[in-house]
């Protein structure tokens, strides 16, 4: 009896399961599969096998039998009468079946500890909040949220006002306090349009108060922050006047770069002509395609050619030759950048790479401007007759070096060298007249510790042992 029950148990179990499974996919089974009055019939989970699974005149012998199996007799579970329907084709489970856990089905997923360990991994929006989270703790960020606090937050409103009283101070030549509240208009409507009108006054305000300094950081800011601004032709210009105030300032009145300036507010506090190379930068940096991005550079490379920095200098006016060939500073930036070279050299026994860079421009130079160079011509072909003069000074001093060793084979080379490829100049003869004196010399000069190494290493200076008679040693003849 007790068996019957755990059966009766186990099959409403399954039932039940199927059950669950059904009214996921379908809908419950058709009315006239309904039992008799009191009984609740549960269809089988397969929807496919309901058809099949359908009593029919053919297939039933009675009530409450299928075919090819015995009747089911209605149990009672929980007070109501349950008639349980077998699929076709499917055995019901027996207690030990039941007892171990069916295979998945092809919509269920297996929980294992691989599973569960990906589960808890990082996944990449766990990232981006952790990043988020870290860029909320910024000091950036924590002072925006103070300001905010405290009533200072974004307010267009205020904002447009102040930009409608900056521009009304600005008109009537009240610079300082017009600087006030375009400052305020720019910080309490940020990252928008009204922000980037109210840098651009902000800067002119410092500008027109001679505010220098302030001015020039103020253009820079604008043209970082809105890189494509309409601004962009009048806030280069005004950083291009800025630097060149600031460098004819030092070339009137110099002072070292630490010497600090307390009084003046229209130059820096400390090193006026760095300054003034930075403005310099600014303007090609910012605006690379604009009509003074080449007066930027020409302005800089000059700057530093005054100064005796001659490297900084050629680099310049190199530059702007290759960068901007159409301007009207090439062809001056050619021949200065001719002339740094030749002052960046510093004799035949340094490297001689300024030498050859200044070759090569003096050629260029007479190639695409000759027709125009008009007096400058002499002065370029000067220039490449000094720089030839140089390269075989080099050659020179090099068989000088090895003639005085009395390496005679390398000193004959580098003499040789000078007549081909410096005939035209004045070493030339020298070189000519003291090749006839070595051609007969030996390559290398004597071993002067040959009796050394014959005491260290006799056997490798020993003579071969040669028999007169003409057998060889230890033949026994």
């Amino acid at each position: 009896m007790s068996s019957t029950r755990g059966r009766v148990l186990v099959m409403a179990v399954a039932s039940l399961a199927s059950l669950a499974a059904a009214c996921h996919t379908a809908p419950l089974w058709p009315s006239p599969a309904a039992g008799p009055p009191g009984e609740t019939v549960l269809p089988p989970s397969n929807p496919a096998q309901r058809q099949s699974a359908a009593p029919s005149e053919a297939d039933s012998s009675g009530p409450g039998s299928r075919s090819g199996g015995s009747p089911q007799e209605p149990r009672s579970v929980d007070g109501a009468a349950v008639r349980f329907e077998v699929e076709p084709g499917v055995r019901t489970p027996s207690a030990s079946q039941a007892a171990t856990p069916p295979p998945p089905g092809p919509h269920e997923t297996v929980v294992t500890p691989a599973l569960i360990a990906a589960s808890k991994a990082n996944k990449p929006e766990d990232k981006e909040e952790e990043k988020s989270f870290l860029e909320s703790l910024s000091p950036s960020r924590v002072y925006e949220q103070l300001k905010t606090l405290a009533g200072y937050g974004p307010d267009e409103n205020l904002a447009k006002e102040s930009y409608r009283q900056g521009q009304q101070l600005f008109d009537a030549r009240q610079y300082d306090e017009a600087a006030k509240q375009f400052a305020t208009a720019a910080a309490r409507w940020p990252n928008s349009p009204l922000e980037e009108d109210a840098l651009f006054m902000l800067a002119e305000c410092y500008f027109f108060s001679d505010q220098y300094p302030k001015a020039e950081e103020t253009y820079e800011k604008l043209l970082k922050k809105y890189q494509y601004s309409r601004y962009v032709d009048k806030a280069v210009a005004r950083q291009f006047a800025i630097g060149r105030y600031w460098e004819q300032f030092h070339a009137a009145e110099p002072h070292w770069p630490i010497t600090p300036n307390l009084t003046d507010k229209s130059r820096p506090l400390f090193d006026t002509w760095g300054h003034a190379l930075k403005s310099y930068e600014h303007v090609r940096l910012n605006d690379p395609t604009g009509p003074l991005a080449d007066d930027s550079l020409m302005a800089s490379a000059t700057a530093y050619f005054n100064v005796g920095h001659f490297e900084e200098a050629a680099f310049r006016y190199d530059l702007l030759r290759k960068e901007y060939p159409k301007s009207e500073h090439a062809l001056n930036a050619s021949l200065l950048c001719l002339e740094a070279k030749q002052r960046i050299y510093q004799g035949p026994l340094y490297d001689g790479t300024p030498l050859v860079e200044a070759a090569e421009i003096a050629d260029q130079t007479l190639t695409r401007y000759g027709p125009t160079l008009g007096e400058k011509r002499s002065l370029v072909l000067e220039a490449r007759d000094r720089l030839t003069e140089q390269k075989a000074e080099r050659d020179w001093a090099m068989a000088q070096y090895y003639d005085k060793n009395r390496y005679f084979g390398a000193a004959r080379f580098y003499y040789q060298s000078i007549i081909d490829e410096y005939p035209q100049t004045r070493v030339a003869e020298a070189a000519r007249k003291r090749l006839d004196e070595i051609r007969d010399l030996p390559v290398q000069p004597p071993d002067r510790f040959g009796w050394l190494n014959k005491i260290i290493n006799p056997k490798r200076h020993r003579p071969a042992h040669v028999d007169p008679s003409g057998s060889s040693p230890g033949s026994g003849q």
